[in-house]
Formats: C-alpha cells, sequence, structure tokens
C-alpha cells in the first residue's frame, strides 16, 4: 500500500504539472464550451447543428451526446472545468488498470498482472502517459474521449468475466451512440461469437438513437440523416490532426479527391484488423485483442482527431508489457524500441513540427519527411497490426510444425511394433512438449 501511495503522488504531481501547462493555452476547454453549448441548445429547443462557435466550429457528434452534455449548462463555467479536468485526470489510470486485468491468455483469465501490481504499474504509467500528445490535447479542450475508453474497457473486462451473460456489451453501444468510434468494438464482439454481447451492444446504441428522436426529433433527423456519412462536415481531412488513413492519404497524394482509393484501403485494414482482433480474442488475449481493434477503429474512421488516440494509449501500455514479459531476447528489444519510439512521437507532439501555415491547404503540400511526421500516428498503427500479422503467421507456422511432429511420432509408433514399448514415453513426452510450446488456438 505505501508503493501504491507514492505512486499516487507522483502522478498527481505529474498531472498537476500537465493540467498547468495545457488548461492555460490557448484554445483550452474549446470543445468543454461547445459542449456546454449543444447541451443549452436542446434544452432551449435551439437547432444543435445550426450553430457555430469559435474558429467556426460546430457541434458535430450524435444528438444523443447533446443530451448528456445538458447538465453542463446548469453548472458555472469553473466549476464544469475543474469537474471535467478532475474526471479526466482520474480515468488515465483508470483505463491502464482496466487494460492490464485483461486477460492475455489461455492460462492468464483474470488479467496480464495481479491486482496490486496493475495498479501500481497503471499509475506509473500514467504519469508519464498524460504527457502523451494525445492525453494533453485530451486535456487541454476538455475533451470526452478518455470516458469513452473507460466505458469501453470497463465493458470488455465485465464481458470476459460473465462470460457473455447479463448487460455485457451495453456501454460499447452507448459510447457510440456518444462518439461512432467505439462501434467498432461491436463487429469485435460479433467476430468473436459473443452474440449476446453485441446485440446487446446494437440494442444500447438503437435505444441512443430512439431517445434522440423522441427528445431532440428535429435534431436527430438531420444528424441521421446521412449528413453524418460526410466527414466533411466535421473539419478538413487534410488537417494533420486527423490522424486516420482518410487524412494520411489526402497528405500523401496532395489532394482531397481521395475517396475512390480510402475506401478499398480502409476496408482491406478494417478487414485484417478486425480479423487479428478476433484471432486474438478466440485464444484469450483479450487485452492484445482491444489493442488491435483501438488501432483498427482510428485509422479505418474518416476522422482520427489526435485526441481521438487516446483510445490507443492502453495498447501502448499492453505493447510495452507484452515486450517486457519476453525479456531478454531479440524480439523484446526490438518491441521495447519501438514502444520508446511511438511514445518519444507523443511526447515531442510530433504530428505538429511540420509546416500547416500559409494557407487552408498547406497540408496538402508536404514533403516526402514532413510526410513522415505528419502521419506519424497513422504509421504506428499500421506498423502495430502489420506485427501483429507477422506474429500469427509465425505462431501458424509452429503450431502447423508440431502438429506434424506429433504425427510423426505417432507414425513411428505404428510402423515399428518391436520397439514401441520402448519408444512410446518419449514419443509422447516429444508431442507433450511441442503441444505445450505451441498450443492450437
Amino acid at each position: 500500500m505505501r508503493r501504491i501511495g507514492w505512486l499516487a503522488g507522483a502522478y498527481v504531481l505529474s498531472a498537476a504539472g500537465c493540467c498547468l501547462a495545457t488548461v492555460t493555452s490557448r484554445a483550452a476547454f474549446g470543445d468543454l464550451s461547445i459542449y456546454t453549448a449543444g447541451g443549452a441548445a436542446v434544452l432551449h429547443g435551439v437547432p444543435l447543428y445550426q450553430l457555430r462557435f469559435a474558429f467556426g466550429l460546430r457541434f458535430t457528434y450524435p444528438p444523443f451526446a447533446a443530451l448528456l452534455f445538458a447538465p453542463l449548462d446548469w453548472l458555472p463555467v469553473t466549476a464544469g472545468r475543474v469537474l471535467v479536468t478532475a474526471a479526466t485526470v482520474l480515468a488515465l489510470p483508470v483505463t491502464s488498470y482496466l487494460a492490464l486485468r485483461l486477460p492475455s491468455g489461455p492460462s492468464c483469465r483474470w488479467g496480464i498482472l495481479r491486482r496490486d501490481q496493475a495498479a501500481q504499474l497503471a499509475l506509473a504509467f500514467s504519469a508519464a502517459a498524460i504527457w502523451l500528445e494525445p492525453e494533453r490535447t485530451n486535456l487541454k479542450y476538455g475533451q470526452v474521449n478518455v470516458f469513452l475508453v473507460v466505458m469501453v474497457l470497463a465493458d470488455l473486462a465485465w464481458i470476459e468475466r460473465d462470460r457473455d451473460r447479463g448487460l455485457g456489451g451495453a456501454l460499447i453501444g452507448i459510447a457510440a451512440g456518444i462518439k461512432l468510434t467505439p462501434a467498432l468494438f461491436a463487429v469485435y464482439l460479433l467476430a468473436t461469437r459473443r452474440y449476446r454481447a453485441a446485440a446487446t451492444a446494437g440494442a444500447a446504441f438503437a435505444a441512443t438513437v430512439a431517445v434522440a428522436f423522441a427528445l431532440v426529433p428535429g435534431d436527430a433527423a438531420r444528424y441521421w440523416g446521412l449528413s453524418f456519412l460526410d466527414p466533411a462536415h466535421v473539419g478538413r481531412i487534410q488537417n494533420v490532426a486527423n490522424q486516420s488513413l482518410l487524412g494520411a492519404l489526402a497528405r500523401v497524394l496532395h489532394t482531397l479527391a481521395v475517396g475512390p482509393v480510402w475506401f478499398p484501403v480502409a476496408a482491406a485494414v478494417g478487414a485484417a484488423g478486425i480479423l487479428l482482433a478476433a484471432r486474438a480474442g478466440r485464444a484469450g488475449q483479450a487485452a492484445q485483442a482491444f489493442a488491435l481493434c483501438a488501432v483498427t477503429s482510428l485509422l479505418v474512421s474518416p476522422i482520427s482527431w489526435s485526441h481521438h488516440w487516446v483510445l490507443a494509449v492502453p495498447a501502448l501500455l499492453v505493447a510495452l508489457v507484452a515486450a517486457a514479459r519476453r525479456w531478454p531476447g531479440r524480439s523484446a528489444a526490438l518491441g521495447l524500441a519501438a514502444v520508446a519510439a511511438v511514445a518519444a512521437a507523443g511526447w515531442a507532439g510530433l504530428i505538429w513540427r511540420v509546416p500547416i501555415g500559409g494557407g487552408r491547404y498547406a497540408e496538402l503540400n508536404l514533403t516526402p519527411a514532413q510526410l513522415v511526421a505528419a502521419d506519424a500516428y497513422v504509421l504506428a498503427g499500421l506498423g502495430g497490426l502489420v506485427l501483429a500479422a507477422s506474429q500469427a503467421s509465425t505462431s501458424a507456422f509452429h503450431r502447423r510444425l508440431a502438429s506434424a511432429g506429433a504425427k510423426q511420432a505417432s507414425n513411428e509408433l505404428r510402423a515399428s511394433p518391436a520397439s514401441a514399448a520402448s519408444s512410446k514415453p518419449n514419443a509422447a513426452r516429444t508431442a507433450a512438449r511441442l503441444s505445450s510450446t505451441y498450443p492450437p488456438k
């Protein structure tokens, strides 16, 4: 307990420094002010999606989110900012802890680490992670993304322990009703044959839509009348803050007309990511499955602002622990180096280290070297999926090799009856060793 107390104190100090550095900067609490105005609009019957705020921004979330934001209009401005900031600071170690408590394999049912170990590592990791650019930006703008991450992880943890009974999946559906990005986790539940949880997620999402149509029918009809499919209504797709495949392709191809290229690329990446996540989930590796699904959802979403990537911060922790558990070894060293490189890019705010001034379309004229920095999160996400695919392929090869070895040992026993008595124990031990080393998935 004393160690947890010291780590909690260190996290509070780190978070306080981050808060001072971010909430006093330009455009601080910009998104929170939009949430408050959106909540006020639905309370007073003002058309939600016709409002314009600072810098020409508008409310872009589903109308159900505005209904949830309505109580913010009843709070004094300072009280609302303090409340959201404190909740954001609290939510980060919670997401880290929940990620560490997800199963990481068939023999690790209740989490990667014990509760006390998970709490200690979550606090230590969060003290450093709060300075990552997605977390800083989330804190600066008063964003809700980190709360959605808590909902998704809590739901996945509940599903793993409840074994697809009860209301598992409801929080994922509600999170998708607030912001669409988490909806891919419902597809993951389907792919892993958690049919009850997937149906619950779908029902919860449908309920958020029904509530909006019942309470603010005009706003609901405007949003769900297919306008939500147009990413341009959210913002400039070429903005370096948009760390999605669509944004990266627009910058790389130097044009906004990337729809014909983006759609098949996003479909292929989405399918591959879900297949990899489902494979990990069916193998009992729920932590890895969350990480893969989180990264995939951010890549395929038309708009994934940099602060949306808080969804992938627990994935960074999962990758860190996975590499450390393999230590020592070459693959572990490479894994730790990759995690360190991604973290360094986040701490440095690498995506902002490019010239973005000088006009609305400046991001469409970046050099190759500048594009590497501007698309850093997308490149890291794609790299993670490629690494997972490579590991899956290697594991499949080893399983086939183990199966062939066991089959050969069995055939040799049948072909040599005279030596069967002396060979059987050795062959059995060999087959058992191979099976335990490369268990079937």
